[in-house]
């Protein structure tokens, strides 16, 4: 399923245009606390989403993400808040690490090119959400949802207070790989960060690769890049 993934993101990159609004950036795995936005009180992102998360077994070339650009909407019925959505761009800057490598950068151009954003559909407490892919092709078609179904399916699961399930089936295949937090939302390095660096080594990825808005528009998330 990885290969196939690749292959179709590298398809994809081949067959848009040129013009990217973000140029890419190669940065060391030991800094990527000082270049992602950590989700926080101040970014509005809810507690148990809060810091740096690594993505501990994902089988693709992406290996950290942030909540702190998320668009939180509350989800109302006959008045009270049954629960959230949120939506999170996964192309702009600040929020998301690809791996320095063909593979990584493939995919990212891939999923700048699409304009991919998670919608997450979380429960009132944020401990439970259905992920739903968003994509815009080449960035001026119409947006087209994948809904969830019994071939696709994206789920998290809170397991502990620093760790999720990410809970997968792809056309029946189930897979699992787990958020773990590395930085909280304070700012401070937490257990798990020994783990990521000692995996990034042991797995030789290479640099952290990051996308900068190539339109700044200073540390606010999300970028005028974004289009969401």
């Amino acid at each position: 399923m990885r290969g196939l993934f690749l292959l179709i993101s590298m398809f994809l990159s081949s067959h848009v245009l040129a013009f990217s609004s973000y140029d890419l950036m190669s940065v060391s795995h030991e800094e990527i606390d000082q270049y992602l936005i950590a989700g926080s009180d101040d970014t509005g992102t809810p507690r148990n989403l809060q810091g740096l998360w690594w993505m501990d077994g994902n089988p693709l070339a992406d290996e950290v993400v942030s909540f702190s650009s998320a668009r939180i909407e509350a989800i109302e019925e006959a008045g009270n808040v049954i629960g959230y959505k949120a939506y999170i761009p996964v192309y702009d800057e600040g929020i998301w690490s690809w791996h320095d490598s063909f593979s990584g950068r493939s995919l990212y151009r891939a999923v700048e090119k699409n304009q991919l954003v998670y919608q997450g559909i979380f429960n009132t407490d944020f401990s439970y959400g259905d992920v739903t892919p968003i994509i815009k092709p080449f960035g001026v078609f119409p947006e087209v949802e994948i809904p969830q179904s019994m071939l696709l399916n994206f789920s998290m699961s809170q397991v502990s207070d620093n760790e999720w399930s990410r809970d997968s089936v792809i056309f029946g295949q189930e897979s699992s790989y787990r958020f773990r937090q590395i930085v909280d939302g304070e700012g401070n390095r937490l257990p798990a960060w020994d783990d990521y660096l000692i995996s990034i080594e042991a797995r030789d990825v290479g640099n952290a690769l990051l996308p900068v808005c190539t339109r700044d528009n200073g540390p606010v998330l999300p970028t005028s890049c974004a289009n969401f």
